[in-house]
């Protein structure tokens, strides 16, 4: 008798922890898909794109009860309202949208300045943990207000333009222009881009537009050709500053003697023009203080006898190994002996 009163009883405690561990996590899908609700609205407003209860299940996957129920709760919350057929975020929604998206900004700092992460799958890290309260984090490091793709974390936002609706209006070919924004996804694009090294805070020139690419010269003497596809994930603004001009008529002047480290011959000298924006976080800071910055001379000493990795590298009286993949991020001007 009183075994089976200790098996009815644990059967029923054990049922009781199974339930409440399945509405806990029933809540926290339920919070998860709110959140992504209020990201995906105010990321509309300001497209100036209306969203309709059918456009908001293409995004969400949510069957069609499930997410009329939610609506319906995020109504009562004051999250949302209706406008006619459009579904739009109250005050206090966009308020509750910004501190999702600047959390997410703020983890995809981190994972780009801490980890070693790949640098076109921290967006789909950041989208998982932005859910969880537990993680708080508060980035101390330069450009602390911009997050990988150029977006400001916290404070106003400013506006850019996609670089292929620039040229669709361009009449200055070779106009010179500021990358601010770089898209994430699609994912495949987002890793070419990456691929050709062009980043946030970049600087480029239009060279030539045709029926199907548009050429493009970077502030690291880099000639890109873009795909109008590619080209659609950039956003840029229009750059008249006079110091830049100059930078590019530099480049342009000299673009047969710039390469990149890893191309340089043993005993051939180099002037570091630019790093990679992504040299990341610790390498990053661990190079600089070696004196990997711009105008400082380098040249390859030594050839690794089994093979091309590492090579050693003259820099400031300081010689240092490096592997072929961290050279060919290092952009550099030949000088004569």
């Amino acid at each position: 008798m009183i075994t089976w009163i200790i098996i009815s009883i644990f059967t029923l405690i054990t049922g009781m922890i199974i339930i409440i561990n399945i509405k806990n996590r029933n809540s926290r899908i339920k919070k998860e898909q709110k959140e992504d609700i209020m990201k995906f609205l105010y990321k509309k407003s300001k497209e100036n794109q209306k969203v309709n209860f059918e456009s908001l299940q293409l995004f969400s996957k949510i069957k069609t009860n499930k997410l009329t129920k939610i609506l319906e709760e995020m109504l009562k919350e004051r999250k949302i309202k209706y406008d006619e057929d459009n579904i739009k975020l109250t005050l206090d929604g966009e308020k509750e949208a910004k501190e999702i998206i600047q959390k997410h900004r703020r983890i995809e700092k981190y994972l780009f300045e801490e980890t070693s992460i790949d640098v076109e799958e921290i967006h789909d890290v950041a989208e998982k943990q932005e859910h969880n309260e537990e993680i708080k984090i508060n980035t101390k490091n330069t450009y602390e207000c911009i997050d990988p793709h150029g977006d400001i974390i916290t404070g106003q936002e400013t506006s850019s333009y996609p670089l292929l609706k620039i040229i669709k209006d361009i009449k200055n070919i070779e106009q010179i222009y500021k990358i601010t924004h770089i898209e994430d996804e699609p994912k495949e694009i987002y890793k070419k881009i990456v691929c050709l090294d062009l980043s946030p805070f970049d600087y480029i020139k239009i060279k030539n537009i045709s029926s199907n690419s548009i050429t493009l010269l970077t502030d690291k003497g880099k000639i890109i050709e873009l795909d109008y596809i590619t080209a659609g994930n950039i956003f840029v603004n229009k750059e008249e500053n006079e110091e830049i001009t100059k930078m590019f008529e530099e480049i342009e002047k000299n673009i047969t003697k710039i390469t990149t480290l890893n191309e340089l011959k043993l005993k051939e000298k180099g002037k570091i023009i630019a790093l990679s924006f992504y040299i990341r976080g610790e390498e990053r800071r661990r190079l600089m203080e070696l004196g990997f910055i711009k105008g400082s001379l380098i040249e390859p000493i030594y050839n690794n006898m089994l093979g091309k990795d590492p090579r050693v590298y003259k820099i400031k009286n300081t010689m240092i190994a490096l592997r072929e993949e961290q050279a060919r991020k290092i952009y550099v001007m030949k000088v004569n002996s």
